[in-house]
């Protein structure tokens, strides 16, 4: 209904508009026609006036005059208009067959024409009532001066060009009607298609709506219509990822909780029940603990993904060294290091590069990316840590391993909470796809970047900003 009634609204302006040019354009073009058509044949006339002045010069002068009564009356049929000649006293002294006889010997009723075929000027003049004619008329006064002849008085009745006229302008509105019905169909087939992307829009969002997220917008046009398809386009696919990211939450979450909790159940039912031998139950126990600091680490890490979607990161501002934050954290992988004989290498741009930021969180960034790095590192492998200046008074720290990379598939995911790519799975058996969505959260609420290279066969490189202080 709303999109009938925006059509409805289009089409109303639309038409409105239309009537409006419609009326004022044919008001202009009667106007201009009617007077061209009048001026038209005044000119006519005015010229059948030369005409009569030299026939009656030479009737005058041949004194045959009966010649010149036959030319009035051929030029009353030729031109449908009846001549008067008139003498200085303003009398009629010779008519058309059209106005009679009656007419002769009797003083010419209109004084404008007289007055100005006096001056020697050729005058014309409208009148709505006649002696001659009960229809209007159109006069055109021209002088003549022949003996005691003042002029020639060409006398048409206008009914003939109204009609003339009303049959151009009924031919013209018929066009206008043509055309008017044209354009209403036009428009409407023109809004209905502006209209469409929002009443497919409106159909995708119900689809959405009802838990289908597959349904897109077909883009039509390049316009600002087209630019708010692409872009509900782009929330569907968004939705649809966030869809996809939840079921692959809820999956993930049960499977990073069931593991350890299953693996805690059977050692915990064997220590009870006896199965497992006194001299073992210290080392079972311990994986037990193991498996309690793990299930803590994933119930902060949702914590810490929970607090930065409801932007409740806080920060502890302070200025600390960053070379002294990755000395520490190093030295905390250590026994890591030495399972796998890898080797870390620091390199500093300066000895000391202070910054600002919160140290806590920075050093869970900078744990986070290096257990990665160890993690998906060869044995005997080689992690290369460093820090470079930049001119926008920032630092770059990077943390680069040798390892496998990430293929270019997986690469636009790795941020994504709870996201394991497949080869990920088989290397990572315990992580939970949380500690690079932590490490982008919480450098967002630093207001910096973490970005990644990474070439599948090479390795990988994380680089994240920071502030250096003032």
């Amino acid at each position: 209904m709303k999109n009938s009634s925006i059509i409805k609204k289009q089409m109303i302006l639309y038409v409105l508009a239309l009537v409006t040019c419609a009326v004022a354009l044919c008001a202009v073009l009667s106007v201009v026609y009617t007077q061209r058509y009048m001026d038209e044949k005044k000119d006519k006339l005015i010229a059948q006036g030369t005409k009569i002045t030299a026939a009656f010069v030479e009737a005058y002068e041949t004194g045959e005059m009966n010649n010149l009564s036959y030319e009035l009356q051929v030029l009353e049929e030729y031109m449908d208009a009846s001549v008067a000649i008139v003498n200085n006293n303003g009398m009629v002294v010779l008519c058309s067959p059209l106005l009679g006889e009656a007419l002769l010997g009797e003083i010419f009723e209109y004084e404008e024409i007289l007055d100005g075929m006096g001056r020697n000027n050729i005058v014309t003049m409208s009148s709505s009532q006649s002696t001659f004619t009960k229809d209007p008329i159109l006069l055109v006064g021209y002088p003549m001066s022949v003996g005691q002849m003042s002029g020639i008085v060409m006398i048409r009745s206008t009914a003939e060009m109204q009609e003339s006229l009303y049959d151009m302008y009924f031919a013209g509105l018929i066009g206008v009607l043509v055309i008017f019905a044209f354009s209403i169909l036009a428009g409407y087939g023109y809004f209905k298609r502006m209209i469409q992307p929002i009443t497919d829009m409106n159909a995708v969002a119900k689809e959405i709506a009802g838990g289908n997220f597959e349904k897109r917008v077909e883009i039509r046009t390049n316009d600002e219509l087209g630019e708010l398809a692409e872009s509900f386009n782009h929330m569907a696919e968004s939705l649809e990822n966030n869809d996809k990211t939840r079921r692959d939450f809820i999956g993930n979450v049960s499977h990073d909780l069931r593991s350890p909790l299953t693996s805690m159940q059977g050692f915990l039912t064997a220590l009870l029940d006896g199965t497992i031998p006194p001299e073992k139950q210290e080392r079972y126990l311990q994986i037990v603990l193991e498996e309690t600091y793990r299930l803590s680490r994933l119930t902060e890490g949702i914590g810490d993904l929970n607090r930065a979607e409801s932007s409740c990161i806080l920060l502890d501002l302070e200025d600390f060294d960053i070379n002294a934050l990755i000395r520490e954290n190093i030295t905390i992988f250590e026994p890591q290091l030495n399972e796998k004989k890898m080797s870390i290498k620091a390199m500093f741009a300066e000895q000391k590069t202070i910054v600002s930021g919160d140290r806590d969180k920075i050093s869970r960034v900078v744990q986070n990316l290096m257990s990665n790095a160890i993690k998906f590192s060869d044995m005997e492998a080689v992690i290369e840590v460093e820090t470079t200046l930049t001119e926008r008074n920032k630092v770059l720290v990077s943390i680069k391993d040798y390892g496998a990379g990430i293929s270019t598939k997986d690469q636009k995911y790795v941020f994504d909470r709870f996201y394991k790519g497949d080869p990920t799975r088989n290397l990572d058996k315990h992580g939970s796809g949380i500690g690079l969505a932590i490490v982008r959260d919480f450098m967002q609420a630093h207001g910096e970047k973490v970005t990644m290279k990474s070439v599948e066969g090479e390795g990988t490189t994380f680089i994240f900003t920071l502030q250096l202080a003032e």
